[in-house]
């Protein structure tokens, strides 16, 4: 640890348990929408494609927002520190393929046979 002009070792600590704090909130948040994600991709796969959307397309959609909510999960799980910009834009790049399984299980329940 390099301790700056004026500070104090108590002071370096406290800044480095913050900076820990804020890494352990943002694999969360990433956690919490890739398992999201995730799951919607689960549930729609045992479903079938509603009236109107191809089924190749419908499960090519739901694949690809599986693959990305694992991928945002594993992120989250890998406890990798000093990567808090990466994680911060996997995060919002998870949130268009949950944002279509959303989409994709409206569609299946309002067009649903």
């Amino acid at each position: 640890m390099v301790l700056t002009a004026g500070s104090t070792l108590q002071e370096e600590e406290a800044v480095a348990a913050a900076a820990l704090k804020l890494h352990q909130a943002a694999a969360l948040e990433g956690g919490v929408v890739g398992l999201a994600t995730a799951s919607a991709a689960m549930t729609l796969a045992v479903c079938e494609p509603p009236a109107g959307i191809h089924p190749d397309a419908y499960f090519l959609a739901v694949s690809g927002c599986f693959f990305t909510g694992v991928a945002q999960l594993a992120w989250a799980l890998s406890g990798t520190g000093g990567r808090h910009g990466t994680g911060r834009k996997l995060l919002y790049a998870s949130l268009g393929p949950l944002a279509a399984a959303v989409g994709l299980s409206v569609a299946s329940s309002l067009l649903g046979q």
